[in-house]
């Protein structure tokens, strides 16, 4: 009958001090709860991912200082904690140069504790190389999967223990390795990026292990926001029967305490669990996005940001999002009307941060505008204004934004959508301009039913009704709208969601009933336009497939297809 605890705590990357001290405090809360054994996530000790930090020799040596001050901190308490070993053997690769490598080959590692002593280190025998993992650059593959003796008064427990990709190896795995080594309990340790049904995807696979090695699991994932990846928690423990028997908020710091022989969660019937779903990947998304933000500014030491408020959809579910996420005395809101602004969207604008209750500034850009239109006189002579005189609207309103960040110490929020960005309808050192594209990864459909979601959820209109109902528009030109440039976004989205997130070719998504034409003008648009997100802020991922780490296409690119 082990009392585990699950600690599902948000460190910070390089914050070795800091994460150091909360996983401390965690360990004396467990003890004080009568846990025989308290988990921590994979890496907790550097943060994850901790990059190219793990280049640095000093780096490797403060995490393992780091795990000699916990080891102190066990007594009558076992721990497992994720962090970075070495041995002084040569890192042997095919693939990258060795001289910029560290002196010392590198394991993503486990270490029990227990009682002041280090128990036994078991190194990730699975190293992901795939979206926005790239752990073969740093570490070495373990060589052994280990079993260890958890002795304790009243308790004496064989453990297997093994570290995120472990656990989803089919076959012959870890977990099977292990369980035939005499394993009594599995704990996987893991920092597992968050994107919309991934935990679903998750609870389904551990219970799937647990059942099917007939072993109790305990898996604890990491939680918080981490430069565009967020790590939503969600830790649970499943018995021998695959049935779960405990489970951690979503997005949450927590303690999850249970013992193995815990009575299950009795499971939603077929009919709620429909329900469910379809209401849960909304929610998720709209919490992933508000951890996203949160963490971004202030473990980036910023208090305050300020956003562009066009009178548009994106921008109003950017401020709201910023406003519960940051509270509404940290966002400003600026409309930055052109001449072609019309009064209705100032107006919203005007509406939107009154109901948030942002401070909100009004600074016209028509006399910009009429500068920018003298200087270039001469040189665009005798041409036909075209895209080129909209853009400088919208990359004086980019000055304007970075000017105030300048001035105050705000982080501009940018406000682009993915629909929009994939296909390049935005302005480069215009509405691009910012230090996080909040909703960068949130295709416009979905946009809108974040909005309602929103608006559901605060039981008011905050977003206004007639932000929601007007036509999409960029409005840098009289009578604008985005079905102008683009198809209706109810076509567009799923063609780049079959495009970008499925890989499926232009043949393949023309056979879906999607007409040539416009798939192949939305392909083209979004291979030409690669420049553009190369030299974008960085967003926040929700989808399993989103621009920046984890699709790395080339920029210059003549494949058609």
């Amino acid at each position: 009958m082990v009392r585990i605890a699950l600690a599902q705590v948000n460190p910070t990357v390089g914050d070795i001090d800091g994460n150091t001290a909360k996983i401390i405090e965690y360990i004396k809360e467990a003890r004080d709860k009568s846990v025989d054994l308290v988990v921590f996530p994979e890496l907790v000790i550097t943060g994850y991912p901790p990059k190219d930090l793990l280049l640095k020799p000093s780096f490797i040596d403060a995490n393992r200082r780091a795990l000699a001050r916990i080891i102190s901190e066990t007594a009558d308490i076992a721990v497992i904690i994720g962090f970075v070993d070495h041995s002084n053997a040569p890192f042997v690769s095919n693939v990258y140069d060795i001289s910029a490598l560290p002196k010392k080959t590198l394991y993503n590692s486990a270490a029990l504790l227990h009682d002041g002593r280090l128990i036994g280190i078991q190194h990730k025998m699975h190293l992901p190389n795939y979206d926005v993992f790239d752990e073969k650059r740093y570490f070495k593959p373990g060589a052994e999967n280990r079993v260890f003796n958890l002795d304790k008064p009243r308790l004496n427990l064989k453990l297997g223990i093994n570290i995120r990709e472990d656990i989803w190896v089919d076959g012959h795995g870890p977990t099977e390795k292990q369980v035939e080594l005499g394993a009594e309990l599995i704990v996987n340790i893991s920092a597992s990026p968050f994107y919309a049904g991934k935990s679903r995807v998750r609870r389904e696979l551990i219970a799937m292990r647990a059942r099917a090695n007939r072993v109790p699991i305990a898996y604890v994932n990491l939680v918080g926001g981490q430069d565009e990846l967020v790590f939503d928690g969600r830790s649970c423990v499943f018995d021998a029967r695959g049935a779960l028997i405990a489970e951690g908020e979503q997005f949450e710091e927590c303690l999850v305490i249970s013992t193995i022989d815990s009575a299950p969660i009795a499971p939603p019937d077929e009919a709620d669990r429909a329900e469910m779903r379809k209401n849960e990947e909304i929610e998720e998304i709209f919490n992933a996005l508000l951890l996203g933000i949160r963490d971004y500014v202030r473990k980036n030491g910023f208090t305050k940001v300020v956003i562009g408020l066009s009178g548009g959809i994106d921008s109003a579910l950017t401020a709201a999002l910023a406003t519960e996420a940051l509270g509404a005395h940290n966002v400003v809101g600026v409309a930055m009307p052109s001449a072609i602004t019309s009064s209705s969207s100032i107006e919203d604008a005007k509406r939107l941060a009154e109901n948030l209750g942002i401070e909100f500034k009004v600074i016209p850009i028509i006399e910009a505008v009429n500068a920018y239109t003298r200087m270039l006189s001469e040189e665009f002579k005798d041409t036909t204004p075209d895209v080129t005189e909209e853009n400088i609207q919208a990359r004086i309103r980019g000055n304007v934004l970075m000017a105030l960040s300048n001035k105050f110490g705000y982080l501009v929020l940018s406000t682009g959508n993915k629909s929009e960005l994939a296909v390049g309808y935005c302005t480069l050192y215009g509405d691009m301009s910012g230090g996080l594209a909040a909703i960068s990864d949130v295709p416009k459909t979905m946009v809108y039913k974040l909005a309602a979601y929103y608006n559901k959820l605060k039981g008011a209109e905050v977003i206004p009704h007639s932000i929601i109902t007007k036509a999409p528009s960029a409005e840098l030109r009289a009578g604008q709208k985005d079905t102008d440039s683009l198809p209706p976004y109810e076509v567009l989205d799923p063609i780049l969601h079959a495009y970008i997130e499925e890989n499926r070719s232009k043949e393949e998504i023309i056979a879906m009933g999607f007409d040539a034409e416009v798939v192949s003008e939305i392909i083209w648009k979004v291979d030409h336009n690669e420049y553009k997100r190369q030299q974008a802020p960085i967003g926040i991922k929700i989808t399993p497939k989103a621009f920046g780490t984890g699709r790395r296409m080339p920029i210059t690119n003549r494949y058609n297809g």
